[in-house]
């Protein structure tokens, strides 16, 4: 076997290992929440997106930080935020348009908004080169504010009753197997992570492939399939809160993960940033807008044409995918 054969092998095989768990760590940050009494967007954005999300954390540090392979780590970031708009995009055309967009409250706005936000911040910040501040950098320290100020943006826009005393007990009781089987799911992401980044890594060199387009094209693929199983799931239930704050919460959490990353990385990560990933940054910012638009288009009749950029989302993804390859070379 040759090395090119062996690094698709262990791609293949942690990716199977990461998908599996992240289906899992959805499934169990849902029954956790469900026991919590949490609302289902807020379920969706915080519990659930950084669940499905774990698997781009764990494969961006390892990227940085074992591989030294900023490129990939960024890629990655960008090209599972299109996907994540695809998924969405192909969800509302079997389940329709309005079913999915529609009816959702400031609480999603208010997310869509937050999420757009982070993708634009980061690319500013990626213009100017970024400035390293101790550990981290301006730019990952602007993102980590933006992001929880963000979160508790939504949090209060969708504010929930709060689950009566005498229910409590009980609830935390019956979330207890859920947390501990969360947390295998966990660990087997992180092994699995490791191998994917180290394995995507060598597939680059080998192949010649820039390891800027492999993170947008296959690593973003693999750690954004339990995003995927997730919304299509919840669009199966008609739990289309859970749906959309997956979708954008995961979007908004992978920016921020940017931050994180950066902390193992020697300079300042977004400073690293490359044409492909620019155009990335772009593609992921336009998808992420006409999913907004979309949505003002199903709650006031005046943006009733744009609900035409629903089948456009597909087309949209698959130029931007094009772009980021011929970029890359």
């Amino acid at each position: 076997m040759d090395k090119l054969t062996a690094a698709l092998t262990v791609f293949v095989i942690s990716g199977v290992f990461i998908i599996f768990a992240g289906m899992a760590l959805a499934k169990y940050g849902d029954e956790i929440a469900e026991k919590t009494g949490w609302g289902t967007l807020w379920v969706g954005t915080i519990l659930v997106s950084v669940s499905t999300s774990l698997p781009e954390l764990v494969v961006n540090i390892d990227a940085v930080w074992i591989e030294k392979s900023p490129g990939l780590a960024l890629g990655n970031v960008f090209g599972a935020n299109m996907i994540n708009i695809f998924v969405i995009g192909i969800a509302a055309l079997i389940f329709g348009t309005r079913n999915l967009f529609g009816n959702q409250g400031r609480e999603t706005r208010v997310l869509v908004k937050v999420a757009i936000g982070l993708v634009a911040l980061a690319t500013v910040m990626a213009i100017t080169g970024d400035l390293k501040l101790g550990p981290s950098s301006l730019g990952g320290l602007l993102i980590a504010a933006a992001y929880i100020l963000g979160m508790r943006a939504v949090y209060i826009a969708g504010r929930v009753d709060i689950i009566a005393v005498a229910q409590e007990e009980e609830l935390k009781e019956g979330a207890r197997g859920a947390m501990i089987r969360f947390g295998i799911a966990s660990l087997v992401v992180i092994v699995g992570g490791h191998f994917l980044a180290a394995s995507a890594d060598d597939i680059a060199k080998l192949s010649g492939i820039s390891a800027s387009f492999i993170g947008v094209l296959l690593v973003s693929l693999v750690t954004t399939l339990p995003e995927g199983a997730v919304t299509i799931s919840a669009c199966f239930r008609k739990s289309y809160g859970i749906a959309m704050g997956n979708v954008y919460g995961s979007c908004a959490f992978n920016v921020f993960v940017i931050t994180i990353a950066g902390l193992f990385h020697d300079g300042a990560l977004l400073g690293a940033m490359e044409n492909a990933h620019f155009v990335a940054a772009a593609g992921a910012f336009l998808l992420m807008s006409m999913g907004f638009l979309i949505i003002k288009s199903c709650q006031t009749s005046t943006m009733a044409m744009a609900r035409v950029l629903t089948p456009a989302i597909p087309v949209v993804y698959i130029v931007a995918l094009y772009f980021v390859y011929i970029m890359a070379k």
